[in-house]
This record gives C-alpha cells, structure tokens and sequence, in this order.
C-alpha cells in the first residue's frame, strides 16, 4: 500500500536530518580540534614566557608554569563540554524534527528532552556514564601535559649540570649532552605538549572528538527512535549503513539480516541495535506497518541462518577473528553473537 503523504513527508524529513546530522557532526569535530588547538597555542606561550630571554624553563620555574598549564586544560575542557551540551541537544531536536506532520508537539518535546537526558545517563559496557569518560579524558590530558613539562625539564636541567661539570674540569661535554640540555627550551616543551595532547589515536584529542561524535548521535538516535514510535502507523525502524561505513563490521549484520520478519535490516520498537559501537555513522529510517510484505516475513531468519550466509572474510569483520573462528567449529552460540570474547572464551571453557 501506498504511504500517506504525511508518512511521505516524515521520511522526506528523515532525510533532511540526516543531512543536518552530518553537517553537525563535521562541524562538532571541527569545534573540538579548534579548541584544543587554541589551547595548545596558550600554552606554548605560557611556556616561552617562563623560560625568558634564556629560553629554557628551569627547575624552580616548573610549579608555577604547571598551574598555569592545568588551568588552561582546565579551560578547554570547560569549553568542549560546553560544545558537548549543545551538540547533545541539537541532536535530539534534529531526531525528533521529521515528526511534526505525524506527532503532537508536546510530545516531541518531551521526546527531545528524554533523549538528551538519556545520553547522560547512559551507562556503556565498561560500566561508564558520560560524566566518567569525560573524566578520564581531562586527566588524560592533565597526566600528559605534567609528564612532558617535567620530563623535559629535569633532563634539560640535568644535562646543563652535567655540562658545567664537564667544563669545569676542563673537558668538552659529549654531544649527547648538549642535546639532552634542548629538552627544556620552550619550543621543545610545546612541541612535546601539542604531541602528547593532539598527535595520534588514544590522545585527548582523539578521545574527545570519539566522545562528540558518539553521544551526539546517540542522542539523536533515542530521540528518532521514540518519536518514530510515537507514530501510531509505524512498525519499527529500519538499520541503514553509512555511505562513509568503512569497513565490514558488525553494523553490517544489523543492516542486512531479518531476524524479524519485517525485512532486511528492520526492527520492532525498542529492539534496534543502534548504536551497535563508539563513533558509529550508522543510522536509522522509519518504516511504516503497509511497508511489510509477504516475502519480508517468509524470509525471516535467526543470527545464525543468516550468519551462514555470510562469506567467512565478511563474516570475521561481522564477528571478529576468535568468534568467527568459534562459530566456524560450532561453537559460538547466538546469545553470544554481539559478546565480548573473553566472555565466549569462558562460555566455551564451561562447556568443553
């Protein structure tokens, strides 16, 4: 059957926001970088001010410079958890946004307002709220910044030591001495800071634009999903890949599998996997009850039918290495699919 053209609208909507989603997740990330790129700036200059005219930052110098420093990172978290608020927010506006046609309006405010409070309730698998992961990210950054400006400072200071008691006693000091003795000019100390917090995947950095990315949409996730439900006609939600989806994961057995009988990829109310994982661009389409056909029930599956469908090279990126590799010897059972592999590994210790 034909949809109505409210339900034509909600999904013209749906696409308008997605759009909108990525334009605020691009924008987010370039926020996040901006950010901490200014604060490395600040820094740097907090340190070419310590170090003066000599240009090397001494030891006694090192506690005052370190408050300076922990109160800028102090700064840049203020702001990027300002930035993650707003994100938080829009995300949920933009979710709840294609509804207006098929749900009342106070409902969708509420709707908004529940599914950015969820996303900072929301509890992961490491047993972690929002609030936690934050937390571990600007100590992160405050372990780094202290570790580089004191490293490099006592080895600078240690190495001019150990010059002057070379020269003292008449002798030219080893060339790796004078290097050592850089370590504590400003540029070094900056170039070890920015290095530490900007550089690379697992830095503070990295972590928090993980972070923006994952709880912006989540929270437009819960909000698309609970006003979705809220239209009376509609049957689920149906899991689509991004086009930016990189690599097969298990997103893709989200996408294609019908453990429902409502067609590849869909799922009830309240039974949707997304967010399957961190810094997912999966997401998600309404689907309206005179969109199931015959074939999408006939065609219904378990995780395993479908899984045996699947190529083993697809399916270990489904799956990873070790529970590929278990399901392969019949070992790795349904329930488990979406386990962690420690967790297999002890179901099947138990069993052997």
């Amino acid at each position: 059957m034909a949809l109505t053209p409210e339900q034509q609208a909600v999904i013209a909507a749906s696409a308008a926001g997605r759009k909108a989603m990525r334009d605020l997740d691009a924008r987010s990330l370039a926020d996040v970088e901006r950010i901490y790129d200014d604060a490395v700036q600040d820094i740097r200059q907090l340190i070419t001010v310590m170090a003066g005219a000599a240009g090397v930052v001494f030891t006694s110098a090192m506690p005052s410079l370190l408050l300076q420093i922990q109160a800028r990172i102090g700064n840049l978290a203020g702001a990027r958890n300002a930035m993650l608020a707003q994100g938080i927010d829009q995300a949920a506006t933009i979710g709840a946004t294609p509804f207006t046609a098929t749900v009342n309006a106070a409902q969708l405010d509420a709707i908004r307002a529940e599914a950015a409070q969820s996303v900072r309730n929301f509890v992961g698998a490491d047993k972690l709220k929002l609030s936690d992961r934050i937390w571990r990210i600007d100590r992160h950054a405050q372990e780094i910044v202290d570790q580089a400006v004191k490293n490099a400072v006592v080895r600078g200071d240690g190495a001019a030591q150990a010059a002057r008691d070379f020269l003292a006693r008449g002798i030219k000091p080893p060339l790796d001495i004078d290097l050592a003795k850089n370590a504590a000019t400003a540029r070094n100390i900056g170039n070890s800071v920015e290095t530490g917090l900007m550089t690379g995947r697992g830095t503070p950095l990295d972590n928090s634009m993980r972070v923006m990315r994952t709880e912006i949409n989540r929270s437009h996730t819960i909000a698309y999903q609970k006003s979705a439900a809220a239209d009376m006609d509609s049957i689920g939600t149906r899991f689509m890949l991004s086009p930016r989806h990189p690599r097969v994961d298990i997103c893709d057995m989200h996408a294609r599998s019908n453990l429902h009988g409502l067609g590849a990829g869909v799922y009830p109310h309240g039974s949707s996997p997304l967010p399957a994982h961190p810094n997912t661009l999966s997401f998600e389409v309404i689907v309206y009850r005179d969109e199931i056909t015959a074939a999408d029930k006939a065609e219904k599956q378990t995780v395993t039918e479908f899984l045996d469908t699947v190529p083993s090279k697809d399916r270990k990126g489904i799956l990873g290495k070790n529970k590929n590799e278990a399901f392969e010897a019949g070992k790795l059972p349904a329930t488990q699919v979406r386990s962690r592999w420690r967790d297999v590994q002890k179901r099947i210790g138990r069993n052997a």
